[in-house]
């Protein structure tokens, strides 16, 4: 299954990298960076630059089973600020696929109603008031999505995703590789 990442300047750097360590070492999902600006390169949070192999106005959301929207505040300002980027979650829940966030960018979900009468987590101060916010959980599978609350849950937020989409325990495979497991 083909999945995207979705990297705005500012992109909180464990957030977005592990979540597609993780995914890529399930060996079931196939994910890729791409950057929302019109240059492959895009600068994280903390200054590490990072080269995408897609460009936002060059995907097809029909070509992938789901998105996700890593955080970090400047990120996700810039994420909100792009027209593209809201053209592009709202044709992926149009087509019914799911549209994983963490730490703040659940906030972008939850602004544009997808999260109403759901429970979701993300990081303190940045729910709006839509959604069932969970202030004790790190990760949350709501049956619809999965959200996290911050850049300390980014293995358990990629692990839940494998779950919610190959089943409870299959995010097992990338345990000896993650956590040096024999």
């Amino acid at each position: 299954m083909n999945a995207l990442i979705l990297l705005a300047d500012g992109f909180e750097t464990t957030e977005a990298l592990t979540t597609y360590d993780v995914l890529l070492r399930s060996h079931q999902v196939e994910p890729e960076l791409c950057s929302i600006s019109s240059s492959f390169e895009v600068t994280s949070s903390h200054g590490v630059k990072v080269v995408t192999s897609k460009k936002l106005n060059d995907i097809h959301p029909e070509d992938y089973g789901f998105l996700i929207l890593p955080g970090g505040k400047k990120g996700v300002e810039n994420l909100k600020a792009s027209s593209e980027v809201r053209n592009c979650v709202g044709a992926f829940i149009a087509l019914g696929k799911p549209v994983h966030a963490i730490c703040a960018a659940p906030s972008i979900l939850e602004g544009m109603g997808y999260l109403d009468g759901l429970p979701f987590v993300c990081f303190p101060g940045f729910e709006c008031g839509r959604g069932l916010y969970q202030e004790n959980e790190g990760v949350v599978d709501n049956g619809k999505n999965v959200t996290a609350r911050s850049m300390g849950y980014s293995v358990a937020f990629a692990k839940a995703i494998v779950d919610f989409h190959f089943g409870k325990g299959a995010s097992a495979s990338v345990d000896a590789g993650v956590y040096g497991l024999r």
